[in-house]
């Protein structure tokens, strides 16, 4: 308990001289060259940077940008992310962070639409130049809202496997951190058997759980658990070090799922192989990395949306999983983040308006959206 208590009063003492203190930068500038999230601070807060064609295929080919926005910066001609505050506080504690204690979790939150997914993005990224292995779930509801197909466990009969998603996951995972594996050499530390001929023995690298996985869908829920339970173990022997982010965390523990048994019975999200797998890898027992998660109100069912925050999200379940942890609150625009966002839909001439240029233009545009991300998004959408 001491351990924590002082760790939260650095955060406390952290927020309250790095966000409270006046901006450094006088001349208001909506880009910046500084292309690296290992170094972005509060000096680069409300600037834009640019990420590479071939960073973004690494990274999110597999999802983790809204696709509203994916689609938004193909049209645009180039995947630019805004540094917000709640990104650079995660950085900030991240390049401060104890490896040697167990992992703190970190929860986003906020109404929908204020940025939480392209705040995670941008963590992806931070951790993709830093070295970690990347264990990345792109929007939870997915598996439980939208699944494809639902089959009973071959790995514990009371479970049941997502083998399409999975197999999406593996590729997903292969595709952010194959180089790193290569590099990290790591192996399995004990033997999975699958059938009387498919064995991963002792020793093999996991690059061949993955490919198992891959190849045979039947087995690809059981490689993803088999996977994450080696990169826990490889995390706390400091073989690698290991960045969990998952957005729309609180799904996992929805009251209400869209998968149907034959008996007409409900299958809920606790039901499912993949959730006690990643539930496994967000508690803090085991070191050398760190888990990020968002909730969303998107997450759950309509008639759960009331309020954005951890305690009502996430249940009585949920909370008591996770806590403690860090709360950061993704919240709308700020009036500089905002002159900003104009000043980037301009430059891309998305934003052809010539009232855009003016201040009662502006002050139209910040009034109508209420600074709001997405609806100042979709508000100059048909201008």
């Amino acid at each position: 308990m001491i351990r924590y208590s002082r760790t939260y009063d650095f955060f406390r003492v952290w927020r309250r001289f790095s966000f409270n203190s006046t901006e450094s930068i006088t001349n208001h500038t909506f880009r910046t060259n500084e292309c690296s999230p290992i170094n972005h601070k509060i000096d680069h807060n409300g600037r834009f940077y640019s990420i590479s064609e071939s960073v973004k295929k690494q990274l999110f080919a597999g999802g983790g940008l809204p696709k509203e926005y994916q689609s938004l910066s193909e049209t645009l001609n180039g995947l630019c992310i805004m540094v917000r505050k709640p990104a650079i506080e995660l950085i900030h504690y991240l390049n401060k962070t104890n490896f040697d204690a167990p992992v703190l979790r970190y929860v986003l939150y906020g109404r929908t639409g204020v940025g939480k997914s392209l705040s995670l993005a941008h963590i992806i990224h931070y951790g993709s130049c830093a070295g970690f292995v990347l264990v990345h779930v792109p929007w939870v509801p997915k598996w439980f809202q939208y699944v494809k197909v639902a089959t009973p466990s071959s790995v514990q009969s009371n479970k049941y496997d997502q083998p399409i998603e999975a197999v999406e996951w593996l590729k997903h995972f292969s595709t952010q951190n194959g180089p790193l594996l290569e590099k990290c050499e790591l192996k399995a530390t004990t033997t999975y058997t699958w059938s009387k001929r498919e064995v991963t023995a002792e020793g093999s690298p996991l690059s061949e759980l993955i490919d198992l996985g891959l190849n045979r869908a039947k087995y690809a829920t059981g490689c993803i658990v088999a996977l994450l339970d080696e990169l826990k173990k490889a995390a706390t022997n400091k073989q690698c070090r290991v960045l969990v982010v998952i957005d729309g965390f609180n799904s996992f523990f929805s009251p209400v799922s869209k998968v149907i048994r034959e008996d007409k019975s409900m299958v809920l999200a606790s039901e499912f192989l993949l959730t006690d797998a990643f539930l496994s890898l967000t508690r803090n027992d085991w070191n050398n990395g760190a888990v990020v998660v968002s909730i969303d109100p998107l997450a759950y069912p309509p008639e759960l949306r009331e309020s954005p925050l951890p305690r009502y999200q996430l249940g009585k379940t949920g909370f008591e999983h996770l806590d403690p942890f860090v709360p950061i609150e993704v919240q709308n625009y700020s009036d500089k983040e905002f002159r900003s966002q104009i000043d980037y839909y301009i430059e891309r001439n998305w934003l052809q308006q010539p009232k855009a240029h003016t201040d009662n233009g502006r002050a139209e545009l910040s009034f109508t959206s209420g600074n709001h991300p997405y609806s100042l998004m979709r508000l100059v959408a048909p201008y």
